[in-house]
């Protein structure tokens, strides 16, 4: 993604501790160099475990303009619960405020990983959450773009055979082939059930949309 909107894709990546760390690209669109990883800051702090009230364990991120100012917000996934770090800088230069949960109906998943696009076509923003378990979940936004209303997640039906899915799955919304419709990347991660098997890899599943 684009942090900095300089026309040049960016990483961030989250970890156990909590973590929000950035990776800007010093070199080119066509050939990206990335700079040593500096934590995110909100409300004046790195953002990682306890630093502050919503702050937890396990980040998995998102950025999307969630109340619809134009600005890019962060979006993040802990143990269970999604929190976002709303955008009060600019564009070019992201700042955070500290965190606000994201109101969603019934029991949050554990270790949801959030992903924020228009799904129904409807021109609204709505919230697809990959899960510990293997299964996207669909919260479709019944309210407006400046206020989104989530209502109880839907699971998605997806096909993967049962003995390769695995657990974490993190998602990511793309038109994998160009024909205008949204397709879903899901990687997931699998281990061994015993000290004895303790085979471990993942995988990365294309689910096309119909």
């Amino acid at each position: 993604m684009d942090f900095n909107n300089d026309g040049k894709l960016d990483l961030i990546a989250g970890d156990t501790e909590g973590n929000v760390t950035l990776f800007l690209n010093v070199g080119t669109a066509q050939n990206p160099e990335l700079a040593k990883g500096v934590k995110i800051e909100a409300d004046g702090k790195p953002i990682r475990v306890g630093s502050h009230n919503l702050a937890d364990r396990y980040s998995k991120i998102h950025m999307a303009d969630w109340d619809g100012d134009g600005r890019r917000d962060l979006l993040v996934g802990h143990s269970n619960t999604i929190v976002m770090y709303k955008n009060v800088g600019r564009a070019s230069e992201p700042r955070f405020a500290a965190p606000v949960q994201v109101a969603i109906p019934g029991t949050v998943p554990t270790r949801p990983s959030p992903y924020v696009v228009d799904w129904d076509g409807d021109g609204k923003k709505d919230l697809l959450v990959g899960c510990e378990s293997a299964e996207v979940l669909f919260y479709r936004n019944t309210g407006t773009d400046k206020k989104p209303r989530l209502a109880n997640g839907q699971k998605l039906e997806l096909r993967a055979p049962k003995s390769e899915a695995g657990y974490r799955w993190r998602i990511d919304v793309t038109d994998w082939n160009n024909d205008g419709k949204l397709d879903l990347l899901v990687g997931s991660f699998y281990s061994g059930s015993s000290p004895s098997d303790r085979k471990m890899g993942g995988n990365v599943w294309l689910f096309l949309g119909k």
